[in-house]
């Protein structure tokens, strides 16, 4: 059949062909404007997909054109294509310098990916073309923050507010709160959030304000920041404010105020989700206290009207969780899939009990589903928090702890008040060592959800283990009405007691533990406490029977050896170490105790030896090492400890501890520079170590360092030590080399009280106290000082006949104030 055209389409294809002429004629110029145009366009009108295609097209005219980058850097942010999004800022800043706003952006991006050196480049780059831009001084903070540079930190935060608009002024002190709260310094951050109340009276604040009075345990200011909260909340946040009333009750013991204050919230509140957070919430309630007729009648009311909501199945799910019916949570959570399939929600909740029950019953099959369901959402939603928090437990199951943190801050950067996924980052962080941090996460997930157990037994622990004792019996008396069956939760309480120096209070916890719950821990803890109380007899039958049930252990053994060589039984300790070596040879801890004995016995040979096999069979272990280097110190060869610390450090980096006493060792030599880089590591590792503090400040003073920071350092050292001399002596010396010697006075003088009964430390430390006086033009008290140091130089040259090194400086001194 022949084939026609007709007019009108011979008339289509005629313009057709002069507009592509008309396309064929275009410059590049006027193509890439017009791409741009629209790109632009798409962008304002929020159609992503569209925009990246024109961008795109931008790009590859000019590869270089630095506003496109920028532009499609914010389309792929919008579509969660963070990868993509971050090279394109990258691009931006490469060739456009001086566009802030996409230096900014790629500082957050940075900080998200933990590149905080660019953090910091970028921070610089940005205050240097604009010296006011709070939000810079923001970043800069967060990434001195996570680099542990605290006292930059919190003067970059600091900046940020002295720069900040009146809008902006609230949340960047509230950002100074938070992190002096999470470093251990509530207390400076409460005239913080006073102000920030000021300007902003709003219900976040006062929230913010609950939470931070319950900290410093001032209970009737936080319960009535908590109950302004709920006055000012709108409907989006109110279910929150109620969370955290009955919360702030709970903690208090105030069981029927916290049940009431939730009761009247699931009144209120009017969304849905938030109120079924809080039916779940006080059905949790009602379940830690045994009521669990009301607490399942209360679940029931939440999946009746179910039909058309996924919401409440969810509910009943995590319920059923709790009480520990996994099955019956993934028949729950079956239920909201078949009211609504492509609910992201129910999805993840599914793929997280598979992946739990997986790992616990060892089914490769639920946990492959587990991870096709995380992978699928991840792929359409990479910053869906649900999944990354799904996908962390996977990576706890798989013994990656480091990798778990990183995706629970991303998910937490979405959702920050997810009471679980503080909970799983607080344990991650407790698995790395890093204990400030366990414990600000512990905390804020107990202050998230009360009932969550859980994360209080492991705050407790945190607690101890910070030496906070208090707060470790809180925490763990309030876990133990809910569980008064915990062994172990009653032995952490009583050691903390201890501690305390409440041995009779920590009996007493011991002794509600039933004979049939006496396992090897529990008659350890009883003997170690009969130690403490001087029953040592007692104390060595508890412990027997602990070796009883746990033989060859070295804890154990270490406690009755200490106990045998005070009562005079060392042959019977020595045959007790010796077999317990001989039926474990490969046991570190035995061996360690192997040369423990033999250096007792002043046989260096051998505890040289077995401090080297236990090395050898724990290469890993720091205390090892630590054990072999305080041996070679104790014997005088420094270099050998030298060397053997730097061993340990080398398996254990990030050990504060070994870097303070490596830096000792160091000074002790006379390698100061590489003693004060050490004190420098330990500091930057654990802002609590209130000795490498007190030293680094003293070295830099002594070599005419930065007196600034010196003093910083000696007054916090000081904080830290309150009672010790070194510092009261380390903090009047430098106030002394700032030229403040009137302030130096009364701290040199608590000094030398401190050391009144130690001649060496006593005459420097005088010494110290005289130029000082000398300095406030107060001549006959530097006189009494300088007679005081020369009498213990005296009583130090008659028990060792030469005279200390200070000692002629200090006769000197005298002579020539004598003759002045």
């Amino acid at each position: 059949m022949r084939f026609t055209w007709s007019l009108k389409i011979i008339h289509l294809v005629v313009i057709g062909a002069l507009l592509l002429g008309t396309a064929a004629c275009q410059s590049d110029e006027e193509k890439l404007a017009g791409f741009l145009e629209s790109g632009n366009e798409a962008l304002d009108a929020e159609e992503f997909e569209e925009a990246v295609i024109e961008f795109r097209n931008v790009l590859q005219l000019d590869p270089n054109h630095a506003e496109a980058h920028y532009a499609l850097a914010r389309s792929y942010t919008a579509l969660q294509k963070l990868k993509e999004a971050y090279w394109e800022l990258h691009e931006s800043v490469r060739l456009d310098p001086s566009n802030t706003d996409a230096r900014v952006s790629f500082a957050q991006f940075s900080l998200i990916a933990k590149d905080y050196e660019e953090v910091l480049t970028q921070a610089e780059a940005i205050l240097e073309s604009e010296p006011s831009r709070a939000s810079a001084y923001t970043l800069r903070g967060d990434a001195y923050s996570a680099l542990e540079r605290h006292e930059e930190a919190e003067a970059s935060f600091i900046e940020a507010i002295e720069n900040s608009d009146e809008e902006d002024l609230s949340v960047h002190l509230s950002n100074l709160v938070q992190f002096l709260s999470r470093i251990g310094r509530p207390r400076a951050a409460r005239p913080y959030l006073d102000r920030m109340i000021e300007v902003d009276p709003s219900s976040r604040s006062y929230g913010a304000l609950g939470r931070h009075l319950t900290r410093l345990r001032e209970p009737e200011g936080a319960e009535a920041a908590f109950k302004k909260a709920i006055e000012l909340a709108k409907e989006g946040v109110l279910s929150n404010t109620y969370r955290n009333l009955a919360g702030f009750y709970f903690n208090e013991t105030r069981f029927d105020d916290a049940v009431a204050t939730l009761e009247e919230g699931v009144e209120r509140v009017e969304d849905s989700e938030g109120r079924l957070e809080l039916i779940y919430l006080l059905a949790r309630f009602h379940s830690s206290q045994g009521n669990d007729e009301e607490a399942d009648r209360l679940v029931e009311k939440a999946t009746e009207a179910a039909d058309d909501d996924p919401e409440p199945w969810l509910v009943l799910s995590s319920f059923r969780g709790r009480q520990g019916d996994m099955e019956g949570a993934l028949a729950a959570v079956d239920k909201a899939l078949e009211v609504e399939p492509d609910n992201k929600g129910a999805l993840l909740r599914k793929a997280e009990l598979l992946v739990d029950t997986g790992y616990r019953e060892k089914d490769e099959v639920r946990v492959g589903e587990g991870r096709t369901i995380i992978d699928e959402v991840l792929t359409d939603e990479p910053s869906n928090p649900g999944a990354l928090f799904v996908r962390a437990k996977v990576e706890m199951a798989e013994l990656d702890p480091k990798a778990a943190a990183q995706t629970l801050r991303a998910a937490l950067d979405v959702r920050p008040d997810w009471a679980q996924a503080r909970f799983v980052l607080g344990t991650s962080l407790m698995l790395l060592g890093d204990q400030n941090g366990a414990r600000a996460e512990l905390a804020r997930a107990v202050e998230l959800d009360p009932a969550q157990l859980e994360a209080r037994s492991s705050l407790a622990r945190i607690h101890a283990a910070l030496g906070e004792h208090e707060y470790a019996i809180e925490q763990g008396r309030i876990y133990l009405r809910e569980r008064p069956e915990d062994t172990r939760t009653q032995i952490l309480v009583a050691q903390s007691l201890v501690n305390l120096g409440k041995r009779d209070e920590a009996f007493e916890e011991l002794k509600k533990i039933s004979d049939d719950r006496r396992d090897a821990d529990a008659w350890y803890a009883i003997g170690r406490l009969y130690m403490v109380q001087g029953k040592l007899e007692l104390a060595s039958e508890a412990l027997s029977a602990a070796l009883v049930e746990r033989p060859n252990h070295p804890d154990i053994l270490r406690s009755l050896h200490r106990i045998d060589v005070t009562l005079g039984r060392i042959e019977e300790s020595a045959v007790r170490i010796r077999s317990a070596v001989a039926a474990d040879p490969d046991n570190a801890g035995l061996a360690l105790l192997e040369g423990n004995l033999a250096y007792g016995e002043r046989d260096f040979v051998a505890a040289e030896a077995a401090y080297q096999r236990a090395v050898e069979l724990a290469p890993e272990n720091a205390a090892a090492y630590q054990r072999l280097a305080m041996f070679y110190r104790a014997t005088g060869r420094l270099d050998d400890a030298i060397s053997t610390f730097q061993a340990s450090l080398a398996k254990s980096p990030n050990s504060a501890r070994l870097h303070e006493r490596l830096a000792i060792l160091f000074e002790v030599q006379g390698r100061i520079e590489e003693a004060m880089e050490h004190y420098n590591e330990a500091i930057a590792l654990d802002s609590s170590l209130g000795e490498a503090k007190n030293n680094l400040a003293y070295l830099l003073a002594e070599q005419g360092g930065d007196l600034d920071r010196a003093l910083d350092l000696a007054q916090e050292a000081k904080a830290l030590l309150p009672d010790s001399p070194n510092t009261a002596d380390t903090l009047g010396w430098v106030l002394f080399k700032r030229g403040i010697p009137s302030a130096a006075i009364g701290y040199l003088r608590e000094a030398v009280n401190g050391f009144s009964a130690d001649p060496g430390s006593l005459g420097a430390v005088s010494h110290h106290l005289a130029l000082a006086y000398e300095a406030n033009e107060q001549m006959d008290k530097a006189l009494e000082a300088l007679e005081v140091a020369i009498g213990a130089a005296d009583t130090l040259k008659a028990s060792s006949g030469q005279d200390p090194g200070w000692a002629v400086e200090v006769r000197e001194m005298a002579s020539r104030l004598r003759a002045s």
